[in-house]
């Protein structure tokens, strides 16, 4: 085993150069009889050695071929053994035993099949045949087979009788200077050819080249060998980002973070410093990304990709984490101060308008914030409880933050079970609906009823702003709003079919739903189904959804309002209110938010906040109804403002459908309040 070691060691071509040496200077130390006999058999011998060399470059220069599945690059390497005259033909088997690439020379034929070659040297028919097994360290990746002729045999025997006397001196000399000459324009490169082989399969690395500037076989060789380099490592890069980086916007994706994580907290560990996690969830994103599309949406993450690179610090990064979620890692926090400052710009920069095509949009974040050591001894788990206090962070209202808190646990194991429970009652319609009367300002005449979705879990009533966030975030918005849709439509035209006067029905609905491109068709639908009339229908929405598609919503809404059905105005003043939109678009009804009923007759200021706008809307000729009217005293203020409508539990709670129909059936013929304005 050493001497072959030693044998391997040796090149080729240094090999060669010894035998024709040897050869020569072997016939100047014996007699002249032994030069003949030994002159033939080193011939032989040098012709057996040409083959074990050719198979042993063959097998060394054919293993990317066969593992990258290369077959050009594979008949190119055979191709290149057409300049040894003795060699007949050339074969490949891949690991399968199926021929992968070979070479004939012209008039060859292949005469021994692969099942009889063992390895080892076979003559047979005056010709040799010899294989070896192609390994890649354990792995058989395939045989190669070559077979040489001794046509040159019987020439050589009266060759050398004829100039051994006359060669043995120029021999030596002429050896040496052919062998130099090719030591420089052959070995060289197959040397460095041989090495660049070995280099690639056993460091797995493909960047290096070789000059190619030759222009014959050997020239060609090293450019397939180039070119299939070029190819794999253009591939390998591809594998690469896509394997670590987000496609949209570069950044990089969980797998990389997981990497960079994973070694943060080791240096952490070993620094005994700490590390901060902040997950980063966008506020509202989904409104945006179902009203206006995906690529608005596409193009919103891009620049909010922009913004959040743009706060990091140098031993900070940022990923994509999926959807509308990012991850920042930061590393070597020294107080808690450091955190606070970048969530803090964080949450400011992101809460800057952006314009994409046109539109200029709003988004908030919610960040949820977990350290190392305190919060999570790995990856995994500061993730976790990152994720954890972000969704507590978003209970708390857009463009908060919340550290974790071992306590969040247990609620984020209820808000698990409450979107399980949730995707229950969504596929069972669990749901109820709640109606609470809209009465004229003299306390009398009924307007209509706002229904009220309600959800009850073992027994025990959900509060709806618990739930209906849950709802939004779990993407079941769209059909709980459409089966109350549905739901009220019909239990409306119920009331009408038993003799009841009819009235109006108001429907809260989110913007998600309205921005849907078949909300005129869903809206239109539900009448149909259930008969009612278009003019007995109310659709609320709040002023958010006009933020960042006014002129997405317009035509909607005014098709919605051709068909007959009214537009109502909620919690008006909470939002980002805008005098312009309620010129500009379809709305017959102000709804006046409870918070400011509550404050009449304890804040002046508050009186006149009310007042401003029962006037903006009587000059606009809209109906104005004032929410949560709980005492006498708010309602005579309202009576001397000249509000419409009243809406509270001053006059009546929540009712359920039986209920409700008794209060209509006590009151006296309903009123129709129709807006002025189309």
């Amino acid at each position: 085993m050493k001497k072959n070691n030693r044998v391997k060691k040796i090149n080729f071509f240094h090999k060669q150069l010894l035998s024709v040496v040897a050869i020569n200077i072997l016939p100047l130390l014996i007699m002249s009889g032994l030069l003949y006999s030994n002159a033939i058999t080193d011939y032989k011998a040098n012709l057996l050695e040409t083959m074990d060399n050719e198979i042993n470059l063959l097998v060394s220069t054919s293993k990317s071929a066969l593992l990258f599945d290369d077959q050009d690059a594979a008949t190119e390497l055979l191709s290149a053994l057409k300049s040894y005259t003795s060699t007949r033909y050339a074969q490949l088997y891949d690991a399968n035993g199926a021929v992968f690439a070979e070479y004939k020379r012209p008039g060859q034929k292949i005469d021994m099949p692969i099942e009889q070659f063992n390895g080892e040297i076979i003559f047979r028919n005056n010709n040799f045949y010899l294989s070896k097994a192609i390994m890649m360290d354990e792995d058989h990746l395939g045989i190669a087979v070559i077979s040489a002729d001794t046509n040159s045999l019987a020439m050589q025997k009266s060759h050398y009788i004829l100039v051994t006397g006359w060669a043995f001196l120029g021999s030596l000399v002429l050896a040496y200077l052919l062998n130099w000459k090719i030591q420089k324009r052959f070995t060289a490169p197959i040397s460095e050819l041989i090495g660049l082989v070995g280099y690639v399969a056993k460091n797995k690395k493909y960047h290096k080249r070789l000059d190619g500037g030759r222009h014959d076989e050997i020239g060609d060789l090293i450019l397939g060998v180039n070119t299939m380099l070029d190819t794999i490592e253009t591939h390998e890069q591809q594998l690469y980002n896509r394997a670590n980086y987000d496609e949209l916007t570069q950044l990089p994706n969980r797998h990389l973070l997981m990497e960079r994580l994973d070694h943060a907290i080791d240096i952490a560990g070993r620094n005994k410093s700490e590390i901060a996690v902040l997950f980063l969830d966008l506020d509202r994103f989904k409104v945006i990304n179902d009203s206006l599309g995906h690529g608005i949406g596409d193009e919103l993450l891009l620049k909010i990709s922009e913004k959040l690179v743009g706060i990091l610090r140098k031993s900070d990064s940022i990923s994509r984490w999926g959807g509308d979620e990012f991850v920042m890692l930061l590393e070597n926090i020294e107080q808690v101060e450091d955190i606070e400052l970048i969530v803090n710009k964080v949450i400011l920069e992101l809460s800057k308008p952006a314009i994409v095509s046109g539109h200029l949009l709003h988004i908030t974040t919610s960040v949820g914030i977990a350290r190392f050591p305190q919060d999570g001894k790995d990856s995994l788990s500061l993730l976790k409880h990152a994720d954890i206090s972000m969704y507590q962070a978003k209970s708390q209202g857009v463009g908060q933050f919340r550290y974790f808190k071992s306590s969040m646990l247990n609620k984020s194991v209820y808000r698990l079970r409450m979107e399980m429970e949730l995707h229950n009652a969504v596929e069972n319609e669990d749901f109820f609906l709640m109606y609470q009367p809209q009465l004229a300002i003299d306390g009398e005449t009924v307007v209509g009823f706002e229904a009220l979705i309600r959800w009850k879990l073992e027994g025990r009533l959900i509060p709806p702003d618990e739930f209906l966030p849950i709802v939004e975030e779990i993407g079941l918005m769209h059909r709980v709003s459409l089966w109350v849709l549905k739901q009220a439509c019909q239990q409306n035209m119920s009331w009408q079919n038993a003799g009841l006067p009819p009235i109006k029905m108001a429907i809260n609905l989110p913007p998600s739903f309205v921005m849907h491109q078949q909300c005129f068709n869903n809206i239109a639908s539900a009448l149909a189904g259930s008969g009612l009339e278009p003019e007995y229908l109310e659709i609320e929405l709040t002023e958010n959804t006009f933020l960042n598609a006014r002129s997405t919503a317009g035509p909607i809404l005014q098709t919605l309002r051709d068909l007959g059905v009214s537009i109502a105005i909620d919690d008006f003043g909470t939002g980002y209110s805008c005098m312009s939109y309620l010129q500009d678009l379809p709305i017959g009804t102000i709804k006046i938010d409870g918070s400011f009923i509550n404050g009449l007759g304890l804040s002046r200021a508050n009186e006149g906040i009310v007042q401003s706008i029962i006037t903006l809307g009587k000059s606009l000729n809209m109906t104005i109804v004032a929410e949560c009217v709980e005492t006498e005293q708010q309602l005579n203020i309202l009576r001397d403002m000249e509000c419409d409508i009243i809406q509270g539990y001053f006059h009546s709670k929540p009712l359920d459908f039986d209920e409700a129909a008794n209060f209509l059936t006590r009151k006296k013929k309903p009123l129709r309040l129709r807006s002025i304005k189309n």
